[in-house]
């Protein structure tokens, strides 16, 4: 079964702004943590829903009111939309009722002014009153614009069309906009009761959108081993390292669908601690470091990973690299000096549970 999560914002941008007394998070804020916080609460119920068939994953669960009362709080101010109800509050009601009664009796004015005026052939064809700047107005073709008494608002881009406010229209528009400056207002103060109850509630949200975050990174992880056809293998605790078909991860997605990668095969034990590796330039010697070094550390981070199961990985305490050119001119550090300086680390800072992987120490000197 697919974890019923999908993408949803970061709440990062907003988080900080829920400390700050006085603050609010806007409409399309709060609609997308709405959509978070109800896929919190799927997300919680698929782990809560057969706990013995997925146990690892069910000890992330959180208790079961967790974003629930977060969520219907937020769905009895916004709609499906993620716009604000219009009974969000009896005031923002009331508000809103008005605003509807006074767009209706402004646009009766301004249509019948504007039916005359298309009689006398002054306004464009397929023509209809609209709304600039937030005001109800009529297109009116440039030459007749002296003909209503009114304000011009806009012009078309070619400047052939005129959009006036007819005067019989201007006092209706001026109620239309203080009834839209209330409405902003009645808003503001919805969405800072809102963000006073998120901030009051910002633990159960906190730990809501880190269950989402461990489940997005769990499967991500699945998402890779299934891309890189990677495994179990079989684990010790100490160090071993014993593999089967190991594959470089960005080689093998580097060469999917055009050439085959050829696997590595190695094998260190107790007795058998040291590994040369030699060969002519380009021969894979580089390539091969770097895939022991990624596997493993891959392993060590809770990845599966690209080798064949029968192959056995242990866990080591510490893994050194010294692959690539380190050459400094600012230190006075030659491409050798740099590979002794780090081979001293190794020696103090390593013991019998350490990997080290060392590239190409001979050069950048007399290889004698």
């Amino acid at each position: 079964e697919a974890l019923p999560i999908g993408a949803y914002a970061s709440p990062e941008p907003w988080r900080q702004r829920l400390e700050v007394e006085g603050s609010y998070l806007e409409v399309e804020e709060l609609a997308a943590l709405l959509s978070a916080c109800q896929m919190i609460t799927q997300a919680n119920s698929f782990l809560m829903k057969d706990p013995e068939s997925i146990p690892a994953l069910s000890r992330l669960a959180l208790p079961a009111a967790t974003g629930k009362k977060i969520v219907n709080r937020l769905r009895s101010v916004l709609d499906d939309e993620g716009k604000v109800k219009d009974n969000a509050s009896p005031a923002l009601s009331k508000i809103r009722r008005r605003l509807r009664d006074e767009e209706i009796k402004t646009r009766r004015v301004a249509e019948q002014i504007f039916r005359q005026a298309t009689e006398k052939g002054w306004c464009p064809n397929g023509s209809h009153p609209t709304i600039r700047d937030g005001r109800i107005v009529i297109p009116l073709l440039a030459e007749h614009k002296r003909k209503i008494k009114g304000y011009l608002v806009d012009q078309s881009s070619t400047g052939q069309t005129v959009y006036l406010e007819p005067a019989d229209v201007l006092e209706a528009n001026n109620d239309l906009r203080d009834l839209l400056l209330d409405e902003r207002n009645e808003v503001i103060r919805i969405l800072r009761e809102i963000t006073l109850f998120l901030h009051e509630n910002v633990d159960e949200l906190n730990a809501g959108y880190r269950l989402l975050a461990e489940l997005d990174f769990i499967r991500a992880k699945e998402r890779l081993a299934h891309d890189l056809g990677a495994v179990m293998p079989q684990l010790r605790a100490a160090p071993a390292l014993d593999w089967t078909d190991a594959r470089h991860p960005l080689l093998f997605f580097s060469f999917r669908n055009k050439r085959a990668l050829v696997p590595l095969s190695l094998s260190l034990t107790d007795k058998e601690r040291f590994l040369l590796v030699s060969g002519p330039n380009a021969g894979g010697k580089s390539v091969c470091l770097k895939t022991v070094g990624l596997i493993q550390y891959m392993a060590q981070c809770g990845l599966l990973v690209p080798l064949h199961p029968d192959s056995v990985l242990g866990v080591f305490d510490s893994i050194f690299l010294d692959i690539g050119d380190q050459q400094s001119i600012e230190s006075d550090l030659s491409t050798y000096s740099s590979h002794l300086k780090n081979m001293a680390v190794f020696l103090r800072e390593g013991n019998d549970r350490s990997l080290v992987l060392m590239d190409e120490l001979g050069s950048g000197t007399d290889p004698n």
